[in-house]
């Protein structure tokens, strides 16, 4: 089977892509490494989402499932645990064969959506993090139930780190804490952290260590901190560490593809096409000039590569608004005259 729209990755932007090809009724297929959702259910399943359109704010795993159960129900295919390893384009059969783990396809469009490719938390490399990492240190949004009643030290000052604390501040005793003397996050996040009396918020602090029970079946007991301003040191007594301070992305299988990129994102025009016919991204992987990295600007990208994506495979005839409007050529036209004369 050649399919008029391949699309590598099922996060937001692969599927608000595959939700507007299927309204065209374009076959579509989409290939996802791990699951589909991206990284609303891989990454982010407990964070609440506070800036997608509609909602108060939403679960991250119950917005990566709407995205998944309205692709289903617009009659998309969707594979997940199938990696892409190769994509070449055949300008003989005008066709684009992408190669994955588990067989070849033929297409003639694809829509890179790949995110970020494979994410790796950034480790803050501190005495205590490897020993204890799954024994009370962990990395991005801790399960506010399994947190209940504990003492969480947050480390970060973006917007998931703001974002973890705000969301914590009910149910445990927070602490957060920024090695810079600014939050980096939205200023209603800003806000809301610095009115809060549950929260407590120290700039120019690091960590020095983390600390906890010797031995296998040890855990996290306190962590050690520094004001790097006065250097005065603390140890905070906790039972969990949240460490949220950004993804590192490994996008060494897009360098094999032969499309043009700027660092580690894949360029695009701003209808979302490569620099190779018939290929188009969207969402993180892509970059363009002006770009406003958010999970709605993925979504806009991803309805524009749907769109640029029918464009190319179906070629529909485009018209003037001369010609849309004109009179039917079995009707005469009528003249200033006649209407006067009526």
């Amino acid at each position: 089977m050649i399919w008029e729209v391949l699309i590598i990755g099922a996060g937001p932007a692969g599927l608000t892509a595959a939700l507007f090809t299927r309204m065209r009724r374009m076959s579509t297929l989409l290939l996802d490494t791990a699951i589909a959702g991206g990284q609303l259910a891989s990454l982010y399943p407990k964070k609440p989402v506070h800036d997608f359109p509609s909602y108060t704010y939403v679960m991250g795993d119950a917005l990566g499932r709407n995205f998944v159960d309205q692709a289903h129900h617009m009659g998309s295919e969707l594979r997940e645990g199938e990696h892409v390893t190769m994509i070449g384009r055949d300008d003989e059969a005008d066709l684009i064969r992408v190669t994955s783990t588990k067989g070849t396809y033929e297409a003639k469009s694809v829509i890179v959506a790949t995110g970020g490719g494979a994410f790796e938390p950034r480790k803050i490399k501190k005495p205590g993090e490897v020993e204890f990492k799954g024994r009370g240190v962990t990395y991005g949004m801790p399960d506010a139930e399994e947190c209940r009643g504990k003492r969480v030290l947050v480390i970060g000052g973006g917007d998931s780190a703001l974002e973890a604390a705000i969301s914590l501040k009910e149910v445990a005793e927070v602490t957060l804490i920024h090695m810079l003397d600014k939050w980096q996050g939205m200023d209603a996040y800003v806000e809301e952290i610095q009115h809060s009396a549950r929260i407590r918020s120290l700039l120019d602090t690091e960590t020095v260590e983390i600390r906890g029970e010797p031995g296998a079946a040890g855990v996290v007991r306190s962590v050690l901190v520094k004001n790097k301003k006065t250097e005065a040191e603390e140890e905070i007594a906790v039972d969990l560490v949240a460490i949220n301070i950004g993804y590192l992305m490994d996008t060494k299988i897009v360098r094999q593809w032969g499309l043009e990129l700027e660092g580690n994102q894949i360029k695009t025009d701003n209808r979302m096409h490569t620099n190779v016919k018939g290929i188009l991204s969207c969402g993180d992987i892509a970059t363009y000039p002006g770009k406003y990295k958010l999970l709605i600007t993925a979504c806009s990208e991803g309805a524009a590569a749907a769109n640029s994506a029918y464009i190319y495979v179906r070629q529909p005839k485009k018209f003037t608004v001369g010609e849309l409007y004109a009179a039917p050529k079995d009707e005469p036209e009528t003249k200033p005259e006649d209407t006067a004369s009526a």
